[in-house]
């Protein structure tokens, strides 16, 4: 038993990042068929504005405010009084629900005056078909929230697979609806709406496939409205200041869709779509390793050990997500153009438009380093207990991401995308408010024959902006805790080196090398189909950042290098499986006491 809880502290990142994983590339596909089916226009954007609702209760009620007032609290009573900790997930259970249930009648009802608030731009046909998605999709409000409320007992439990591979039922689910809309030639208006029943049914089917495990985690659960008792108010007083948090990065999306609709026809849809390949890394690197490290910083008090394991993983994790960044900035076009255009299988989608997501997406990526820094010094703060510093921050950067935006998106909503060609830039005049700093008329946005314009993204350069605002207060404010408040290491306890100021900085190296090696390929190979393009050139990379992080001696790609040939024998164990032991699990068997005796010659 207590291998076996070893082997599931060593592997939980490994584990959550390949449940990330197969629901990133499952929504992935999901977004590549919303975009084909829907396209970048009206339709599009009225879907992009009607998941931003759900998307919105989910995310403040969800994991995200989960992760900073129930899971440490839950996390550090399973190893004192399981009764009790079964007492308290049942209760933060039934406030969830109860919460969310009321949200959710709240948004059927109001929907039209939470359309105009969120879309103000949205007028006609688009205002009225946005109102009826918002109707539908937030019907599975609820369940999605359940949902999270799974993955925090799972992952508290240190079942990461399960909670993070979750989501591929509700990505199988839209998927399915998809290929059902194109297979009986269902058009319009008609394609979103099925759609929409499909988020609502995809949603079910994800709660459904969790709580088994979590019934099994913690049979000891019961729901129960002892809202009251002192675990259970602690963490509703917490969860106050987290949602705040989660607020603020909620009305942050739901202002950039405001704006957004004030731009030309498209926008949102591009937004929605770039987001996608944006948060794949952020969520297999960020999350996976977010997730694991807040689960074991809860269990202890040894600052010393959270300095440690904190300054380890942020390197790490600078070291894979600036590769996938400088990835995202260098074949940004062909890798949109193959998953947008499905590989060159349909063509759905104008290359001019292609053009657009691509340039937002490399917008957004120059904030992934901060983003995922970011969520580990969140981590130090939610672990002592401290959800309001987190929030505070977290207002800041919307604060700075809104005015940057605003003030890009506006002389960039002038430019457009012409045939490849960027058009329209020596027509803005930084003083002139008439021509630069003022809406395009009404008709010029929308409409849908004009080219594809670029204010979409002044917005994503704005994200950027404050995400690396929110970092350098977030270092700072864990840097400056003392032991005394909250059990956050001192100053001094950190080692010496850390991110960005030399440790940290070396592994940007690689990145910033695989980059210039990139973009030359890139463009030297651009007469290939965009599959083909994407793929040389993301493989060329991958060999120079892991080669550059080798000469450097940098741990992260030591480590990476070293797995390959684990990940080969696994692999070939698991092809050989069939014939050498039919479902008896005789090569799982084999392969564990390997890892425990490399963990008993480590520690004894």
């Amino acid at each position: 038993m207590r291998r076996r809880l070893t082997l599931r502290r060593r592997q939980g990142a490994a584990a959550a990042a390949a449940g990330i994983g197969a629901s990133r590339l499952s929504g992935l596909a999901r977004t590549a068929l919303v975009t084909n089916v829907l396209g970048i226009g009206a339709i599009g954007d009225a879907f992009a504005a009607a998941m931003r609702i759900p998307n919105f209760l989910q995310n403040l009620l969800g994991e995200g405010a989960l992760s900073g007032a129930f899971v440490p609290a839950y996390s550090s009573l399973c190893e004192r009084d399981e009764r009790a900790a079964g007492r308290l997930a049942g209760a933060v259970a039934t406030f969830l629900l109860a919460v969310t249930a009321a949200a959710a009648l709240i948004s059927i009802f109001a929907a039209r005056p939470l359309v105009r608030l969120i879309a103000w731009g949205f007028d006609g046909e688009r205002f009225e078909l946005t109102v009826t998605l918002v109707r539908i999709t937030v019907c599975g409000t609820a369940l999605a929230v359940l949902s999270a409320w799974c993955l925090g007992v799972l992952n508290s439990h240190r079942r990461f697979f399960l909670s993070y591979v979750a989501p591929v039922v509700w990505n199988a689910t839209q998927i399915a609806v998809l290929v059902g809309v194109i297979a009986w030639g269902v058009a319009g208006t008609s394609r979103a709406t099925a759609l929409a029943w499909g988020v609502t049914a995809g949603a079910a089917g994800q709660v459904l496939v969790q709580l088994r495990g979590v019934w099994r985690a913690d049979p000891l659960i019961t729901l129960n409205l002892r809202w009251r008792e002192r675990e259970a108010a602690g963490v509703i007083k917490r969860f106050g200041p987290a949602v705040a948090g989660r607020g603020v990065l909620q009305i942050s999306a739901f202002l950039d869709l405001a704006l957004a609709s004030l731009l030309s026809v498209g926008a949102a849809a591009a937004m929605a779509a770039a987001q996608t390949l944006y948060l794949l890394p952020l969520s297999l690197i960020g999350t996976s390793i977010a997730a694991a490290e807040l689960t074991e910083l809860s269990r202890t008090r040894d600052t010393a050990v959270i300095a440690e394991r904190t300054s380890q993983r942020l390197c790490a994790a600078v070291f894979g997500i600036s590769g996938a960044a400088a990835v995202y900035l260098a074949a940004g076009s062909p890798l949109s153009g193959t998953i947008f255009n499905l590989a060159g299988l349909r063509n759905a989608i104008t290359d001019d438009d292609i053009a657009l997501i691509a340039l937002v997406l490399g917008a957004y990526s120059l904030g992934l380093v901060p983003l995922v820094a970011s969520r580990l010094c969140q981590n130090v703060l939610f672990a002592a207990r401290d959800t309001r510093t987190a929030a505070t921050i977290a207002a800041i950067r919307l604060a700075v991401s809104l005015i940057i935006g605003a003030a890009l998106m506006l002389p960039l909503d002038r430019v457009l995308v012409i045939d490849g060609t960027l058009t329209g830039f020596g027509d803005i005049d930084l003083f002139s408010r008439k021509s630069t700093w003022s809406l395009l008329d009404t008709k010029i946005r929308s409409d849908p024959a004009l080219p594809a314009r670029l204010g979409a993204v002044g917005l994503a350069l704005g994200a950027a902006a404050g995400a690396w605002v929110e970092l350098g207060l977030l270092r700072r404010a864990v840097l400056a805790r003392r032991s005394a408040r909250g059990g956050l290491p001192r100053r001094s306890d950190w080692p010496a080196q850390r991110l960005f100021g030399g440790s940290g900085a070396r592994h940007l190296v690689p990145a910033a090398v695989a980059l210039a090696a990139g973009i030359p390929a890139s463009l030297a190979l651009d007469v290939l189909p965009a599959v083909l393009q994407f793929a040389a050139v993301a493989a060329l990379m991958a060999a120079v950042h892991i080669g550059c992080g080798l000469a450097l001696k940098l741990p992260a790609a030591q480590t990476l290098i070293s797995l390959l040939p684990r990940l080969m024998l696994i692999m070939l164990n698991w092809c050989q499986r069939p014939e050498d032991s039919p479902g008896d699990g005789t090569a799982n068997e084999g392969a564990q006491p390997t890892a425990h005796n490399e963990e008993g010659n480590s520690k004894p």
